[in-house]
């Protein structure tokens, strides 16, 4: 039963994110969050975003503007990798504040 769950989620989250073009993180992470760890939920959610990505890709890619692409793709990869850097630097990092 934990399977369909996680399974009829994600296939909700990433149809209604293939109009939108945003938000399968957002809906699909609290709902991996309540079965998984954390961290396996957060890997679990990028392995869907990738993989919802794809399928826009090869379903509607075809007809995307690649001057459009290049503008905000190209920055967007950039941005991304810095963004993983910053948050692998910043998970080892102590907090600053512990609640007692």
């Amino acid at each position: 039963m934990t399977l369909l769950v996680i399974a009829l989620a994600a296939f909700f989250a990433a149809s209604l994110t293939l109009f939108s073009g945003f938000g399968v993180g957002t809906l699909l992470l609290p709902v991996f969050a309540i079965f998984f760890p954390m961290q396996l939920a957060v890997a679990m959610t990028a392995m869907v975003h990738l993989a919802n990505n794809l399928f826009k890709l090869a379903l509607l890619g075809r007809h995307a503007d690649f001057g459009v692409v290049l503008r905000f793709g190209i920055p967007a990869i950039i941005a991304a990798i810095g963004d993983a850097t910053l948050l692998g630097m910043l998970s080892e990092a102590d907090p600053l504040h512990v609640i007692a």
